[in-house]
């Protein structure tokens, strides 16, 4: 059951997991892009630490 909720909770991460638990009422669209925003900055995030260790 744990492993479960988990992977609900994966599916926030995700383009598809996201557009799901929206049109099944489980998140808001606002909390969606709330989640797509956070998701690319945090990739953002894992490319200026990549050029900072290539220098």
């Amino acid at each position: 059951m744990a492993e479960d909720e988990e992977e609900k909770e994966g599916e926030v991460y995700n383009e598809e997991g996201r557009e799901e638990l929206v049109e099944g009422g489980e998140i808001s669209p606002e909390e969606a892009g709330f989640m797509k925003g956070y998701d690319e900055a945090e990739g953002e995030d894992e490319e200026k630490e990549k050029e900072k260790e290539e220098e």
